[in-house]
């Protein structure tokens, strides 16, 4: 078996969620490297195999003397096609770690160029197509990917390069994984939901694509309220990753058992007790985004709020060190917020975040805000919260209605008037607003005059920008 047989062993074993054998056969790779070009072969994939088994997947990877050694005596005597392999694997490593998308953007034309004259390039191409898709979300979720945000059309462009790439590459498990990741963090369920039934129909899948795309159908449709379907994906997770080394198999298979308790099938503490014992504390706390969920999913379910903070006192140690904004979500929802920790939630309500969290973080801001009677800023977050999840179905936007529908007897606005406000928002006049809405244009001064009484404004552009803020201007 040569040196490029057993680097593929390795590539079988992490693709099938088996972490320790993949250690243990890039070790043997490793000592049956008799010749330095050998050598050199497993170490520029033990960088690349470094980020596949690290929790998280992104960060920089030491590769310096990798690329020495390409660049050397060794490097010079490798066949023209395999230095080209290699050094693009590099590439490709050091990408990931910057999150550099232009960098992967290259990667992937070069391995697009390379197979034409190398076929065992295959896997390298894939790898570059899937991280390029991930990178490019993680880029473009600093400017807002959600509903009408900056980010929203290039995110789909780049969901649809990287499902033509699967298409063309004969590899669409990891890549329609990422692809529906991506169409959450974006706040489309639709789309999000479509591409993973469609993929789970692959009886190609390996075991970990399976489990991950089953956990974003699983939460998919527990979201909106499909309690079948979600009792019944929680609970494939888990026989999906049966057997399993990785971390990623035990926190997948664990949180599908939340998913499925929470949706009535099984029992809740069982399941966070299972998603505690599924890493070690280190690991939790390098990846808390799994416990998080958990601990949120929990509590949406009823769970006792006490129950549920032991829980991730158990993942991530004490409360002062769990992350923010998680930490205040998760203590707003469990009705154990103070009032001063409410800035700990700007941060996804006014930053980049997937829609479904800036939604969750919206609607306890504008709570807080009502209590607080700032009824004006609250309207400002219930609005924005609707924008954000006008592609997601289910309890979130269902929970910010009922929220809205909370401020609308204040202003005792009849459906009337609402049509008429929207259209004075819009800039209109009165004449264009009547013959907009098929009213006399007296009808419409009076509902202009209750309206500015309503609004305590002085004038029309004085009540346009109050109307502005107010959420039931929102579809």
């Amino acid at each position: 078996m040569d040196v490029h047989q057993q680097i593929e062993r390795v590539r079988a074993a992490l693709r099938d969620g088996d972490t320790l054998n993949a250690v243990a056969l890039l070790s043997e790779a490793r000592a049956r490297a008799v010749t330095a070009t050998d050598l050199l072969v497993v170490e520029v994939h033990s960088a690349a195999f470094q980020l596949a088994v690290t929790v998280g997947g992104y960060g920089p990877v030491p590769t310096e003397d990798a690329w020495a050694a390409l660049r050397g005596e060794v490097g010079a005597a490798l066949p023209p096609l395999l230095h080209r392999r290699l050094a693009l694997e590099l590439r490709i490593t050091d990408g990931i770690g910057a999150l550099d998308a232009a960098a992967l953007d290259g990667a992937v034309r070069e391995a697009l160029a390379l197979l034409l004259d190398d076929p065992g390039a295959l896997p390298t191409a894939v790898r570059a197509a899937s991280n390029r898709l991930s990178v490019r979300i993680l880029v473009l979720e600093r400017v807002g990917i959600g509903p009408g945000e900056p980010g929203h059309a290039d995110a789909l462009l780049a969901i649809g390069d990287a499902r033509t790439l699967a298409d063309t590459l004969g590899a669409r498990g990891t890549i329609d994984r990422r692809a529906v990741t991506a169409a959450v963090a974006m706040g489309d369920w639709p789309r999000a939901w479509e591409w993973a039934r469609h993929a789970l129909q692959d009886d190609a899948l390996v075991p970990t694509e399976r489990a991950g795309l089953l956990y974003e159908a699983a939460m998919l449709a527990l979201e909106r309220g499909m309690r079948a379907d979600a009792r019944a994906l929680g609970a494939l997770v888990h026989t999906s990753v049966a057997g399993r080394s990785s971390v990623w198999a035990r926190l997948w298979a664990a949180s599908g058992a939340v998913i499925a308790a929470a949706a009535g099938g099984g029992s809740m503490t069982a399941s966070l007790r299972a998603v505690a014992r599924s890493a070690e504390r280190e690991q939790h706390r390098h990846e808390p985004r799994y416990a998080m969920r958990a601990a949120l999913v929990a509590l949406e379910a009823g769970a006792p709020a006490a129950e549920v903070l032991g829980f991730l006192e158990r993942c991530l140690g004490e409360r002062a060190a769990w992350p923010e904004p998680w930490a205040s979500l998760i203590e707003g929802t469990a009705a154990q917020l103070p009032w001063h920790r409410l800035r700990a939630l700007d941060a996804w309500c006014d930053g980049p975040a997937a829609p479904w969290q800036r939604a969750a973080a919206l609607r306890l801001r504008a709570q807080t805000r009502l209590r607080e009677g700032s009824p004006t800023a609250a309207a400002a977050d219930i609005s924005r919260g609707l924008r954000l999840t006008s592609m997601w179905e289910g309890h979130r936007r269902v929970a910010l209605e009922r929220l809205r529908a909370r401020l609308l007897p204040e202003r005792s606005i009849t459906p009337a008037q609402a049509a008429v406000l929207r259209l004075v928002v819009e800039g209109r006049t009165d004449r264009e607003i009547a013959a907009e809405l098929g009213r006399s244009p007296r009808t419409v001064e009076s509902h202009v005059r209750a309206l500015l009484r309503a609004y305590d404004a002085r004038n029309r552009v004085a009540l346009a920008v109050a109307a502005a803020r107010e959420p039931f201007l929102e579809a």
